[in-house]
This record gives C-alpha cells, sequence and structure tokens, in this order.
C-alpha cells in the first residue's frame, strides 16, 4: 500500500499532461496516483497511456458526476485511496518536485495533525506567476489557521493540501453549490488539531479561462455559496482557548470579523463582476443588514459610474 494516494479527479485535457507530468517527477516516491475520468467529452485515457508507470490508477465513470456535484465527484474518488495521506489534486494544476517530500516531512513531525499544506502560487494558463500566498507558521491552531484565512494570509485551494485519509473520509466534504468555498470548509474542519505548513510555494493554481472559479455564469452560484459558507463558519462554536495567543486569535475570528469578511466577499467575488441592470441581486447577499445592502449598492452605483466613465 502506498504511502500517499494523489487522487486526481479528470475532464479538461488542455493541461492534464502538465498536470500529470508535475505529479510523476516528484522526489518522494511512495504514492499512487488515482486518476477518474469524469466521463470526459475528450479523450483523457490517450493521454494517460501515455505514461507506463506502475503506479498509475485510471478510472472512468460511466457517467459525468461533476456537472451534477463537484464534491460529489470528489468523494467518489476519493473512494479508491488507500493511502495514509491524501492528496486531490486537478487536472490543471501544478506541483513542484518537492511538494510530496516535504509534506511528508511535515507529517513526520506533527503526526497528530490531520492537514498538512505548503504554499501556494497562482499562475496563468501560460504558466506566467500571477499570485502569491501568506506565510504560515510551521504549526499553528485551528484557531491561528482560521483568523490567517479571515486576514487572506492562506490561499485557500484544495490542491495544496495534503490529508489524513481516513478522517477526510470520516469527516466528508461539505457541499456549496459548484464546489465554490467547499475548499475552506474541509481545511477549516480538517484543522481541528492544529494544520502544519511549509512556507515554501510548493503548488501552483491555475487560473484561466476555463477553470470553474474563473467561469463568471456561476456568479449565482457563488453568490449563494458564500452565504452557505459563512452560515457554516458562524456555527463553528469553538470554545474560548487557553493559550493566550489562541485567545487572540479567537477574538477576531467572531461573527462581527466574519461579518465583515462576508461582505467583502460579497462584493468582491460576485457584486462587482454584474453587469449594472442585476443590481437587485445585491438582495440576494442574505446575511447583510438592510443598510449593508443599501452601501452596498451605492458602492456598485459608484464603481459602474467610474467604469462607464473610463
Amino acid at each position: 500500500m502506498a504511502f500517499v494516494s494523489v487522487v486526481l479527479p479528470a475532464y479538461k485535457a488542455a493541461f492534464l499532461q502538465q498536470a500529470l507530468d508535475s505529479i510523476l517527477a516528484q522526489t518522494f516516491t511512495d504514492y499512487e496516483l488515482i486518476i477518474v475520468d469524469d466521463d470526459s467529452p475528450e479523450d483523457l485515457e490517450r493521454i494517460v497511456r501515455q505514461y507506463d508507470d506502475p503506479r498509475i490508477q485510471y478510472y472512468r465513470n460511466p457517467q459525468n458526476i461533476g456537472g451534477r456535484s463537484l464534491v460529489a465527484q470528489w468523494t467518489n474518488c476519493i473512494a479508491y485511496a488507500s493511502g495514509t495521506y491524501l492528496v486531490l489534486a486537478a487536472d490543471d494544476d501544478y506541483y513542484h518536485p518537492e511538494f510530496l517530500q516535504t509534506c511528508v516531512g511535515l507529517s513526520q513531525r506533527y503526526p497528530h495533525v490531520d492537514l498538512i499544506r505548503t504554499g501556494a502560487q497562482q499562475i496563468d494558463e501560460h504558466n506566467q506567476l500571477i499570485g502569491i500566498d501568506g506565510i504560515l507558521p510551521e504549526y499553528c491552531s485551528k484557531y491561528h489557521y482560521l483568523f490567517y484565512w479571515i486576514q487572506a494570509t492562506a490561499f485557500t485551494c484544495m490542491g495544496n493540501m495534503m490529508f489524513k485519509t481516513e478522517v477526510l473520509k470520516k469527516n466528508g466534504f461539505i457541499d456549496f453549490p459548484c464546489a465554490f468555498g467547499s475548499d475552506t470548509a474541509i481545511g477549516v474542519r480538517m484543522s481541528e488539531k492544529g494544520v502544519a505548513s511549509s512556507p515554501r510555494m510548493l503548488f501552483s493554481f491555475r487560473i484561466s479561462a476555463i477553470h470553474l472559479s474563473s467561469n463568471i455564469n456561476k456568479l449565482a452560484e457563488k453568490l449563494e455559496a458564500n452565504t452557505l459558507l459563512f452560515e457554516w463558519l458562524k456555527n463553528l462554536s469553538y470554545e474560548r482557548p487557553e493559550d493566550p495567543l489562541d485567545q487572540f486569535m479567537f477574538e477576531k475570528t467572531t461573527w462581527p470579523v466574519l461579518y465583515a469578511k462576508c461582505t467583502y466577499d460579497y462584493y468582491n467575488l460576485v457584486i462587482r463582476h454584474l453587469p449594472f441592470y442585476k443590481f437587485y441581486e445585491i438582495n440576494k447577499c442574505r446575511l447583510l443588514t438592510r443598510r449593508d445592502k443599501f452601501v452596498m449598492f451605492l458602492r456598485f452605483w459608484k464603481d459602474q459610474l467610474i467604469g462607464h466613465g473610463g
């Protein structure tokens, strides 16, 4: 049995070979690579069959699952995993050769944690660097991790995290529309025993025209997912910790702070991308007060005028 299961739900062919090359170039070699073709209309099997590597397992879903629920496809895919740890990869991202080696090293230093991560950078469809992660300490508590997410220090994506397989399968994923925010929620859920992290940017998250998170036709789903995510975060019910630093982080992650972050995300992830005639969508920001919806409309109106004026 391999120590790590790298599970790759696949649907798009455009960057699949780059993704596979980066995984198969890992310096740590005790892993299995499980590729699950989600009934893609493209010939993904042809790409996979170019590799003669016994660590590769290829499966094809008899019908598409991810189009109905990406989280359902994730759940379907990780059922094939047998490793002690699991990485949920994507068909368009890229790993540095030392990603697994670094994560495994952290797992040995912090065997009690269920979540291990490295820094992440963002790249475009031409592999050009367009953004970088913040720096987290090598170990942080769940209070720290949530604080770093609220402060946008920790860039959240599924691919730069390594999970204890047994715990991930037990906990399961949280199914928000189009899986927007589901990676954030599973990271928070899996941080219960703390998080081990490397500051090195060993994972590249691709942002492109074909990436779901960049799809402007999914703004309604993104808005609803944002509401559900913050409702979920509001109900975490963390107990007040005894450690002074944890107490500080606890105070910085209460609902008033989360509300401010929710308002920011409503606007920057969804509302500002809307055409002017859809201003009424602001009413769907269900967690906002009536006053804050009005303030958001004024900002939206101002930004529209400035945009048209330019």
